[in-house]
Order: structure tokens, then C-alpha cells, then sequence
């Protein structure tokens, strides 16, 4: 893959006010992928809401699929699964590691390409340690 593959995503508030709603956006590298988030700004609070990122292997992923969306009205869905759940611990609205990542419309087409990319890279170590597996055993 010689360009990076992003798209923005938003995760809709957790807490009942509507403070802890999220935007970010996902950025698929050559080598890693990497989270940028933050808390949705408020209309009149002045406070330093940072940008945080996450940066991860591919192999941090255990599975991602996208889903929703049988009529053109309905909302689609990127459901990331992490092996582990620390690396988004402080992320509000994650539940263990589990990350469903609302997708605007402009952005379900680069999502979709990182399932099938995470897919491909996903067989592609698995065929790794095959083969290490294989020549040491001298085979």
C-alpha cells in the first residue's frame, strides 16, 4: 500500500448530559494503524480538550466489520474489535477493547477498505508464522 487510507468516525455520547461523545479519525498506515480522538467540542465551554492518538500494529486488531445500513436512511457502523482492551481504555464509549465507531457517509467507502486491507494483512501473518513454523522444523 504506497498512500494511507483514512476516514473520520464519531462515537455518540455515553453519559446522559452528552459530554463524552467523541470524533476522531483512523488512519490506516503501511505498517500501523493510528487512532486520532478526541472529545466533541462544546458550544460554550472553554476547556483544552487535546487531540490523543493511538498508535497500534495491525496485528493489536482481532476483527473489524462494518455494519447497518439495509436502506439508504440508516446509519452504518465500523465495529473494531481489539486483542487488547488497554490500548483504548480511556476512550469513552469502549467497552473492552470493543469500538463502534459511527461512519458519515463519505467515510463508508474507506471503511469498508480497511476491512478488506485488515483481512488481507491478518492472512498475511498468519502465512508468516506458517512458514517460520516450518523452517524450524528444517522443512
Amino acid at each position: 500500500m504506497d498512500d494511507e487510507l483514512s476516514f473520520i468516525f464519531n462515537i455518540p455520547a455515553s453519559d446522559p448530559l452528552g459530554k463524552l461523545a467523541v470524533t476522531g479519525k483512523f488512519r490506516a498506515m503501511e505498517e500501523q494503524v493510528i487512532l486520532h480522538w478526541k472529545l466533541e467540542d462544546r458550544t460554550f465551554t472553554r476547556s483544552s480538550n487535546a487531540m490523543r492518538t493511538i498508535e497500534m500494529g495491525y496485528d493489536a486488531v482481532e476483527e473489524a466489520m462494518v455494519t447497518g445500513g439495509w436502506f439508504w436512511f440508516s446509519k452504518k457502523t465500523l465495529t473494531v474489535q481489539m486483542k487488547d482492551p488497554r490500548l483504548v481504555e480511556e476512550m469513552p464509549g469502549v467497552l473492552m477493547g470493543k469500538l463502534e465507531l459511527g461512519l458519515p457517509s463519505n467515510s463508508v467507502k474507506s471503511a469498508k477498505k480497511f476491512v478488506a486491507m485488515l483481512d488481507y494483512r491478518m492472512s498475511e501473518a498468519a502465512m508468516e508464522k506458517r512458514h517460520e513454523r516450518l523452517n524450524d522444523l528444517g522443512l
